[in-house]
């Protein structure tokens, strides 16, 4: 196969394709060096690259399927193409830029209904993850969730043309979301979407975000579409809701708008799906927060007024230790920890 048939590849046909999937699972300098040329001699098929091979990688590793005989369909036919290779060289790692692989990990959400399929009854279903964990959940309509650690996903089981798909949710989620009505000024109500959570709902016109919902707060972040954000109260629903654009994130307190502002990388809230660990300017309060509620961490701080010290810029890790190692040197705190507990101390 030579570079010129690989530039009018869609990412079904990467998919599909043996050399491909043997270069994602099992890498070596050949095959390195010829995807490389590739996407140098053809940027603008690098997009569509990274979405396949994040794919593949994911989807190898990927915990909770709905649909155990799909997956095994897919991978006999990864199983088989590793069959034919005769020599196979040892493996090794392809390391991407870390831009490319947020970049990656926010559009696979979308792509993934190529692969991920789940086979629901008529009765409500509920998902939960346990601290630390993430799960990627197939809806009914092929809607992508990506749901964080201690969250909780409930929909019911069989959606019908007749009535708007709804989800609730607790914790945190990531939504790619099946886009039906081609008009979004005029979303027809058995089209819509709606995601419920702490006293507001979210009614989506194709579109893909992230919501926190915890500590009787709901964050949200835009990162494509539109989506409309209205209180759960019918008095205020009818005054009409706040509609969000690209980049738009706000925060909720109930039935109160606390915050509302412009991303200037909306992508970065949604790195927990690639198990990043990644703040923008962060106080002490907001990082323990998190390793809280995501990760069932207990915190001991010695003097309350140290979760008010903040770390200015980004923070971008990939473990919990690596965080507090971080948050230690910079603010110049002794921060340790036993199992689960987290203590903090002046030096």
């Amino acid at each position: 196969m030579t570079y010129r048939d690989y530039a009018q590849y869609t990412l079904s046909d990467f998919l599909e394709d043996d050399s491909f999937i043997q270069w994602v699972i099992r890498p070596d300098a050949g095959s390195n060096a010829f995807w490389q040329a590739f996407v140098v001699q053809y940027p603008q098929k690098e997009k569509v690259v990274r979405e396949a091979a994040t794919i593949i990688r994911v989807y190898r590793s990927q915990s909770f399927f709905a649909n155990e005989e799909h997956r095994d369909d897919v991978w006999k036919r990864i199983g088989a193409t590793l069959q034919q290779q005769q020599t196979i060289a040892p493996a090794k790692t392809v390391r991407f830029p870390i831009y490319a692989r947020i970049a990656a990990s926010v559009t696979l959400l979308l792509t993934c209904t190529y692969i991920l399929w789940m086979v629901l009854g008529k009765e409500a279903h509920t998902i939960k993850t346990a601290f630390g964990e993430v799960k990627a959940i197939t809806l009914p309509d092929q809607s992508i969730v990506m749901l964080n650690g201690n969250s909780e996903l409930t929909y019911t089981g069989m959606w019908t043309q007749d009535e708007p798909r709804e989800v609730w949710i607790k914790g945190e989620a990531y939504f790619d979301v099946k886009h039906i009505n081609q008009d979004t000024a005029n979303i027809l109500p058995n089209h819509r979407f709606i995601v419920h959570g702490n006293g507001i709902y979210i009614q989506v016109l194709g579109t893909s975000f992230n919501v926190k919902s915890r500590r009787n707060k709901t964050n949200i972040a835009l990162l494509s579409g539109k989506i409309e954000v209205s209180y759960t109260d019918a008095s205020q629903v009818s005054s009409g809701g706040l509609v969000l654009m690209p980049g738009d994130y706000v925060e909720y307190a109930g039935q109160k708008l606390l915050s509302k502002k412009k991303l200037n990388r909306p992508h970065k809230v949604a790195t927990w799906t690639v198990r990043e660990i990644t703040f923008i300017d962060p106080s002490l309060n907001d990082i323990m927060e998190t390793l809280q509620d995501s990760y069932g961490y207990s915190v001991n701080v010695e003097d309350q007024e140290l979760m008010n010290m903040k770390i200015e810029g980004e923070i971008s890790v990939t473990s919990v230790d690596e965080l507090l190692a971080l948050a230690s040197s910079t603010l110049d705190i002794r921060i340790e920890s036993s199992g689960k507990e987290i203590i903090i101390t002046r030096k």
